[in-house]
């Protein structure tokens, strides 16, 4: 069924004739078989679950607590007057970690493994399976640890710290871990909500699940939801005119690669580094660096050369860093603008 690279053949028998030779074989063949069969299926479903590609139609969003935080209007429909909004949501959910025991019962194929590397237990598949992935099929283990689930390849699991333990320190590095994660877990996302089809082509694709949304305190909702970066890119592609304010610098920085003008000679652009998504500042020359520090920012030194980055994310107040940077200039910037 697959050549030398792991790839399906163009040309495979008719599937008559792969149905009958199933049929001649013995029936405990067939069973084992089938099992086999609806096991991929189902671990194929999960992966598709995780990574919010599953279509089962309208879903309801369920939790703990939904608390609405925000409400943008993102695009007015020029004929129909009608709006498109990104509404925030916060989604609080208390978080049920399986004991070692209830881990081992519900994966009673995998084995119990230790990562010498990092001192963390694990139930790993005793053997590969096979994932058909984008046209090729790769092996692939699965890793069940208190935290979720995920997959490894076979190649980096090959070359990893991973080895087989004892039950009994298995159970115990297992309960430890599980006894130190949060008991709630709060999940921030956004639900695009409103006239969504004019600018359906517009919406990042990597998750297209739409929910049905009841937050407390408010009336119930239909939308598709989006990431961070999504919502940050919508934001950026239907904003009009210049950024003049240091929300709106932020916005368009976060929507893009392309570089935002905070005067002064100053740009900011979001770039990749080291795998990270981060913000830097290009045009700060020498004499400007300890005063971009005073303001917040911080340096590294990168391939021999010193970088200027605005710090974001949770608990930084990125907005106000780029205001202190920008100080009056956003009003002269707005001022050109009008």
């Amino acid at each position: 069924l697959i050549d030398q690279d792991g790839v399906l053949l163009e040309e495979l028998l008719p599937i008559q004739r792969f149905l009958n030779r199933v049929l001649a074989l013995p029936i405990h063949m067939q069973n084992a078989l089938f099992a086999e069969f609806m096991r991929r299926i189902a671990d194929q479903t999960e992966r598709a679950r995780a990574a919010g590609t599953l279509d089962v139609g309208v879903e309801t969003l369920r939790g703990e607590r939904i608390e609405q935080v925000s409400t943008e209007d993102l695009w007015t429909c020029p004929r129909s007057g009608a709006v498109t909004r990104i509404i925030g949501l916060e989604v609080t959910d208390p978080v049920h970690v399986l004991s070692a025991e209830e881990a081992r019962e519900r994966n009673p194929d995998k084995l119990p493994m230790i990562n010498r590397a990092s001192g963390r237990a694990a139930l790993i598949s005793s053997r590969p399976m096979q994932i058909y992935d984008e046209e090729i099929v790769t092996l692939m283990r699965k890793v069940a640890r208190p935290t979720g689930s995920t997959y490894v390849e076979e190649g980096r699991f090959e070359g990893s710290a991973w080895e087989e333990i004892e039950p009994s320190e298995f159970r115990r590095l297992w309960d430890e871990e599980a006894d130190s994660l949060p008991k709630v877990t709060t999940t921030k996302l956004y639900l695009l909500t409103g006239l969504l089809l004019p600018i359906w082509k517009d919406i990042p694709s990597g998750n297209e699940r739409i929910y049905r949304v009841a937050p407390e305190g408010q009336a119930s909702m239909i939308g598709r939801t989006v990431s961070e970066d999504g919502a940050a890119a919508l934001r950026a592609r239907f904003m009009v005119g210049t950024p003049t304010t240091p929300q709106d610098m932020l916005t368009a920085a976060l929507g893009s690669t392309a570089p935002v003008d905070l005067g002064q000679g100053l740009t900011l652009t979001r770039r990749r580094v080291a795998g990270a998504a981060r913000l830097e500042i290009d045009g700060a020359d020498r004499g400007m660096i300890d005063g971009l520090k005073a303001m917040g920012c911080f340096t590294e030194i990168i391939a021999f050369q010193l970088r200027v980055f605005v710090p974001h994310g949770e608990g930084v107040d990125t907005v106000a860093i780029l205001g202190r940077i920008v100080g009056d200039g956003s009003a002269s910037r707005a001022d050109r603008a009008a």
